[in-house]
């Protein structure tokens, strides 16, 4: 009832109100006594279509955790060599040579990458696997191509400088020299970090390829032996090499033995709010018993750019530890544990034209610690406060949003943002400190809510209560059960960033990924996937 000549209105719940369907209605007034004989006219409004329709199971409470070290791929690291004016392995062209006695000059060279034929590399690779056991540094050494050094966020497997030569040359009387025999080396440097020591280790796995006698002389010019000089600097000291294998050949062609050499290096200097990045070097020589200096030395060249090590205690001073910081690890969120989250999260990176944490676009998350671990001093709770205000869940969040008191008996609506808060992709965080996406709040982001249809079956909707995303947002924003917000990201922290063993500092990048979502379309202007797929 209103005054006369004033508006009325009624509510009508949302459930009798379903998206895609037009509806209409009429009225007949009433004055308390007596009710209008007509009418009035038929008029209609139209509730619009979903376009988010994710269909899913219901969360498991005891899902194991993710097995997240599965998910780091290795990638492709560039190093000082990597110059295409000189050769691979040194700063410039040419042999490093000096005097072996008997009028005999031994020069030390790293060859180009293609310089090993099909069969010579194949023949390597079947070795390699072969004297490799159970001390191997690196796992996935073997499974990797050759030509490229190969690196994760703890590991590396460097293969691009190979072969390694040594060439022999016999001077004449007129001072002239010819070649009298070659020998090829093939070479593997493995390094193994540690993300809660300074301490680590490297490997050198050197293996004969062939030895070539262009004058029949083989016994004249041996044996060989080879002696690594692998280094680091500043504030890092080395130890070794300790030896499997003796690193001494003779040059009759049939001593093929392999020799593995292991360094060990600790850096020093760090403190609670500062790191050291440790930079490598790797140099070689060969010799024999009569060479009178080494000389002959190679340049396997530096760790810069993504080699460097980063060691610090900024993220833990209980657990100093070091890493190969310029790599992006991968987060995986539990599915079987929190579906709604990640199909928000996976939703929002894969429409959205920012694609927050897509290794595919190319857009990797940079994440923001706690306020004093940051250059801003900015508490990722400030992001939040933004895009998920307090309360916002009870009050805005779509009625329809379902909590899990079965496994949380005092659960609750909660918000759920994407890009996280503890990102400098998140809307929340301002352009001022460096913030990708910023947005006024979160009203500027897709909206949408996770309910259960039936026991067994849940859903992601947009909210049909308000427009529906023109997908040029910048930011997601989630009803969602609060135990199932939160859990999701439960073992971010420990596991995977500052307190885990991928060691992420402020600004690190590192990507997000979601498996079981690899069928779904997102291209389509209606995202409408069941997950698993079916």
């Amino acid at each position: 009832m209103v005054a006369s000549g004033k508006p009325a209105e009624v509510t009508v719940d949302a459930k009798w109100l379903a998206p895609g369907k037009t509806y209409a209605f009429h009225t007949s007034a009433y004055d308390g006594t007596l009710h209008e004989t007509d009418w009035s006219p038929w008029a209609t409004f139209h509730i619009r279509d979903r376009v988010v329709d994710i269909k899913l199971p219901e969360p498991d409470k005891d899902a194991a955790a993710v097995g997240l070290d599965a998910y780091q791929e290795p990638q492709k690291a560039q190093r000082e060599y990597d110059d295409p004016n000189a050769r691979s392995g040194r700063p410039a062209p040419g042999e490093n040579c000096s005097d072996a006695g008997d009028n005999k000059i031994l020069c030390a060279e790293v060859g180009e990458v293609g310089d090993l034929t099909k069969k010579q590399q194949a023949s390597v690779e079947n070795r390699l696997r072969s004297t490799r056991d159970a001390a191997d540094l690196v796992k996935w050494c073997s499974d990797v191509s050759s030509g490229t050094d190969w690196f994760k966020r703890t590991e590396a497997c460097m293969k691009k400088a190979t072969p390694l030569y040594g060439h022999m040359y016999s001077k004449l009387p007129d001072g002239q020299t010819i070649l009298v025999g070659t020998a090829t080396f093939a070479s593997v440097i493995q390094i193994k970090l540690d993300p809660q020591s300074t301490t680590f280790q490297q490997e050198w796995t050197l293996l004969p390829v062939e030895f070539v006698d262009f004058e029949g002389k083989s016994s004249e010019w041996g044996p060989l032996t080879v002696t690594p000089k692998f280094s680091c600097e500043p504030q890092c000291s080395t130890s070794g090499p300790i030896w499997r294998g003796f690193p001494t050949w003779t040059t009759t062609r049939t001593d093929l033995h392999p020799a593995v050499a292991t360094f060990t290096h600790t850096a020093s200097g760090t403190d609670t709010s500062d790191t050291s990045t440790v930079k490598m070097r790797w140099n070689w020589s060969i010799r024999t018993p009569d060479t009178t200096a080494e000389l002959n030395q190679g340049e396997m060249g530096t760790s810069t750019p993504d080699l460097d090590v980063r060691c610090d205690k900024v993220a833990d001073p209980a657990r100093p530890g070091c890493v190969f910081h310029k790599y992006k690890p991968t987060w995986v969120m539990n599915f079987k544990k929190t579906p709604a989250a990640v199909a928000h999260a996976w939703l929002i990176q894969s429409k959205l034209p920012n694609h927050p944490g897509s290794m595919t676009a190319g857009k990797p998350m940079k994440y923001l610690p706690k306020a004093d671990k940051n250059q801003h001093n900015r508490d990722p709770q400030k992001n939040r406060d933004v895009i998920c205000p307090s309360g916002w869940a009870a009050k805005n969040g779509h009625p329809d949003t379902t909590v899990v008191t079965d496994i949380a008996p005092n659960d609750t609506a909660s918000c759920d943002e994407f890009a996280y808060a503890a990102s400098y992709n998140s809307g929340g965080m301002p352009k001022s400190m460096d913030g990708l996406n910023e947005v006024a709040s979160g009203d500027a982001c897709v909206q949408s809510y996770a309910t259960r249809i039936k026991q067994g079956e849940w859903h992601l909707y947009d909210d049909e209560r308000i427009a529906g995303p023109t997908w040029q947002e910048v930011c997601g924003r989630s009803s969602m059960s609060s135990w199932i917000n939160t859990t999701s990201m439960a073992s971010f922290s420990g596991a995977f960033a500052a307190g885990g063993k991928y060691h992420l500092l402020d600004a690190d990048e590192y990507w997000v990924k979601f498996p079981e979502f690899a069928h779904c379309d997102a291209g389509k202007a209606t995202v409408k996937c069941t997950v698993p797929e079916p």
